[in-house]
């Protein structure tokens, strides 16, 4: 009798940059994401590959942070950052592993207009694999971060002159997050 095949089993980190990417690409507004100029955005899935538009690193007491580089609409990204981070959240705990997720990044590496997002779902059919990222081509974009989820709202100082402009649900200094790497590759930690 021939022994029974080893089960695979993914790990945490990995489960985590799966169902973070799926999660991420599940929001109405995210039409992809991409690894960056420097392919620093992957995690290793070995039966699979890469998955491509998300890093998870090990953090403190047994969780881990998870970086998402996306590609968007054009639509206030705060809001759509902050949707992001609510859903990889919901589906860490629908599938057991809140306890391991950490801190949850969302930036953004390009931002378009409704006729390129057209164009780039149109150039794209059928190349969404389970769990993977449309293939989405790697520009040099500014990256765009996403104020942390934990910064209070306020509607900062002076809004209330400033008659028939939208008031930002954060102060501007929430929004700047210096870059820590060429081509704006940082992570924001």
């Amino acid at each position: 009798m021939s022994p029974a095949p080893l089960e695979t089993r993914a790990s945490d980190r990995v489960r985590l940059a799966r169902l973070a990417l799926g999660a991420a690409l599940a929001v109405p507004d995210v039409i992809g994401a991409e690894a960056g100029v420097h392919g620093v955005r992957v995690t290793a899935d070995p039966p699979v590959g890469l998955v491509r538009g998300v890093s998870v690193i090990a953090q403190a007491a047994g969780r881990y942070a998870v970086d998402l580089r996306l590609v968007a609409r054009i639509v206030p990204l705060v809001a759509l950052g902050q949707e992001v981070r609510r859903r990889v959240q919901a589906s860490a705990g629908r599938d057991g592993l809140a306890d391991r997720l950490g801190t949850v990044n969302v930036e953004f590496a390009r931002l378009l207009t409704p006729e390129e997002a057209r164009r780039e779902i149109d150039d794209a059919p059928g190349e969404v694999a389970a769990g993977a990222a449309p293939a989405v081509p790697v520009a040099t974009s500014a990256v765009l971060p996403v104020a942390p989820a934990a910064v209070p709202p306020s509607a900062g100082p002076g809004a209330e002159g400033a008659p028939g402009r939208a008031v930002s649900e954060f102060p501007p200094a929430s929004l700047s997050t210096p870059a820590a790497g060429p081509l704006g590759e940082g992570s924001g930690r």
